[in-house]
């Protein structure tokens, strides 16, 4: 199950003519994109296809034995050339064949057929040659003996005598020796029909990718931050970045509500154990690691690239002012700078917040920053013992039980991100440096450095608001009365972190989403139109499917390719035997002699001679006269 939420259809564009490079673990992959529906039906059309290209497979395998396979005359290999020839497809033919290896493994003792309850000859199974004359060894019938079903030989000419015989033209091949040809015929059989199948469930999966398409540029909108950040407005361009961001973030905390399991498969986060002397109550820390890759940015161009991020959060007493007043808490971060103060007693129609602080002495890609939870004074249904949500009976006359106790303590982080690719690594604003990077250049040199500037988990936490806290879920409004029973720092910080590796993966995929109206958009870089290169990512939508383009292209050719070798090979076959005599000493090549349409010819010419029969040399004879139909009248 992946994450995400379908985009609205305007933000992306499908067709077979709209090619781009579908981003795997393994590289990039040549891909279009059609309507679910649509890649259902192709899906459909080339399972069949498949089936068509096993088809004409088993028929050149056929066509093979047919020209090359060594007879030497004899009935039981004769017998197989037509159960095979009119097997139809691979799965009877397997069928035929082990029954044909049956056949040669248990041989019938009795002569003249005493033991077959279908009264046919034993011969057939005891591996005896067949003479030239059609008289065989051990039993059976001579076709001169005028017996109706003997049909293994042609009328011979008039001036020829029935009974003539001639010698072997070489030594006739045992029954073990059958058996193997029987064997083998039959794993081939077996393959191409246990083939076919895998053909048509692996196919169809490599066929149909995934469900992601190519951006439509004219919806790449991403704000001109310079304006935005620039000092003597008094915050008011951060606010509007901030307020852009806010859909997005919570996108990314109702991905992880919605597919918690499938997030924590892709983020490592670990107790870290109390130090010595501190108590276990006042104490929690949690490392986390995740590492974010191209194929998760959507990126077409740089599929391997990965930004790997390590972070650590624990809870530090210490920055708590002691003589803090009665109404507020005073806390010193890192022991420096201006105080934060928090009310002890907040006022109730406000949500449970979480302030974000950032350490200015922060060097490269390893920042420090802070945690304030504003609960202190908050009221709870339920008694608590987690650092953040530790209660204590109510001191008012409110009629709820619980209140959050003051002095909360602050959670003390750091995290450290670079980018990577191949054997070379970066910090986060030095992202363009990379060798072998192909990113677009505005993505690699201006978004991407300003996204990454500040931990993931900061700018999240900002934009999310009240929605930061996994506490605020059990806090409904007037009152917002907590839940300090199921509420902790843990379950507050694993939703950040897991919401930070979702917004992450989605930082350009969010830029068809952003509502920038009014502001200036940095991706038209000046132009008045997005370039095609900024375009160079993939949207995520359960309404389309992605096709390959190798295997759109490869089977209809492998099928083209196949369909014209066995036209030319049957074209050839029929007029000329290759390596194989005729079966009937005629001049009647063996791929129309051996078919079953004209074995029942040549029995119907010798039950009711003249027979009268048309297209003797085609697939399908035909009779004409009704006379012939129908033969004579009984009297």
């Amino acid at each position: 199950m992946d994450i995400y939420t379908n985009p609205p259809k305007n933000s992306y564009v499908t067709g077979f003519t709209k090619g781009f490079i579908m981003p795997t673990d393994s590289g990039g992959i040549p891909a279009v994109v059609v309507s679910k529906r649509s890649a259902s039906l192709v899906v459909s059309a080339y399972t069949i296809l498949i089936l068509f290209i096993f088809m004409v497979g088993w028929n050149l395998i056929l066509a093979v034995i047919m020209s090359f396979w060594p007879t030497l005359r004899d009935k039981n290999r004769h017998i197989a050339l037509v159960a095979l020839w009119n097997s139809g497809e691979s799965m009877n033919a397997a069928t035929l064949m082990f029954e044909f290896c049956k056949r040669m493994i248990f041989a019938d003792p009795e002569p003249n057929g005493k033991n077959d309850p279908e009264g046919g000859n034993s011969a057939a199974a005891s591996g005896g040659g067949a003479r030239s004359d059609g008289a065989a060894a051990g039993g059976d019938r001579d076709p001169s003996s005028g017996h109706p079903d003997s049909i293994s030989k042609s009328k011979q000419p008039s001036n020829e005598k029935q009974g003539t015989e001639h010698q072997p033209e070489s030594t006739p091949p045992s029954r073990s020796s059958n058996l193997w040809w029987g064997i083998l015929f039959f794993l081939l059989a077996a393959t191409m029909s246990v083939g076919n199948i895998a053909a048509g469930i692996l196919v169809a999966g490599e066929l149909l990718m995934g469900n992601v398409a190519p951006p439509a540029k004219e919806e790449i909108f991403y704000p001109d931050y310079n304006l935005y950040t620039a000092a003597g407005d008094n915050g008011a361009g951060l606010s509007k970045l901030t307020s852009l961001r806010a859909p997005a973030a919570l996108r990314a905390i109702g991905a992880i509500e919605a597919s918690d399991v499938t997030v924590r498969d892709r983020v490592s986060l670990d107790t870290i154990p109390a130090p010595d002397g501190q108590s276990s109550s006042d104490w929690m820390g949690l490392s986390y690691a995740y590492n974010v890759t191209g194929v998760d940015m959507g990126l077409q161009s740089d599929p391997k690239l990965v930004l790997r991020v390590k972070g650590s959060c624990h809870t530090d007493s210490s920055w708590l002012v002691k003589n803090s007043t009665g109404e507020r808490d005073e806390y010193k971060l890192w022991g420096e700078g201006d105080p934060v103060f928090v009310k002890r007693q907040p006022d109730a129609d406000v949500p449970p917040m979480v302030n974000f602080y950032l350490k200015k002495q922060s060097v490269g890609s390893n920042i420090s920053y802070a945690m304030i939870v504003q609960t202190a004074g908050r009221y709870s249904f339920s008694s608590g013992q987690d650092p953040w949500y530790a209660t204590e009976k109510t001191r008012t006359k409110v009629p709820i039980a619980y209140q959050i106790r003051p002095g909360r303590p602050a959670l003390s982080c750091w995290e450290t991100k670079r980018w990577h690719l191949g054997t070379s690594e970066a910090e986060t604003d030095q992202l363009s440096s990379l060798p072998g990077l192909k990113l677009y250049k505005l993505w690699a040199e201006e978004v991407f450095p300003f996204e990454f500037l500040m931990p993931r988990v900061v700018t999240l936490g900002r934009a999310a608001g009240s929605s930061a806290l996994k506490s605020t879920s059990f806090a409904a409004a007037p009152s917002y009365v907590l839940d300090a029973g199921l509420s902790s720092i843990r379950t507050d910080l694993e939703r950040l972190v897991l919401a930070s590796w979702v917004n992450s993966r989605n930082v350009l995929r969010d830029t068809t989403a952003y509502k920038g109206d009014g502001m200036v958009n940095l991706a038209q870089r000046g132009k008045g139109a997005v370039e095609d290169g900024a375009a160079k990512f993939v949207l995520q939508s359960g309404d389309v499917g992605t096709l390959s383009v190798r295997i759109l292209i490869s089977v209809p050719l492998i099928l083209l390719f196949l369909y014209f070798v066995d036209v030319c090979l049957g074209w050839v076959l029929k007029h000329k035997n290759l390596g194989q005599p005729s079966v009937f000493d005629d001049n009647v090549k063996n791929s129309i002699s051996l078919l079953a349409t004209q074995l029942y010819r040549r029995l119907d010419e010798q039950l009711n001679p003249p027979g009268n029969w048309s297209h003797k040399l085609a697939a399908i004879p035909a009779i004409y006269r009704s006379t012939d139909m129908y033969g004579d009248t009984p009297p």
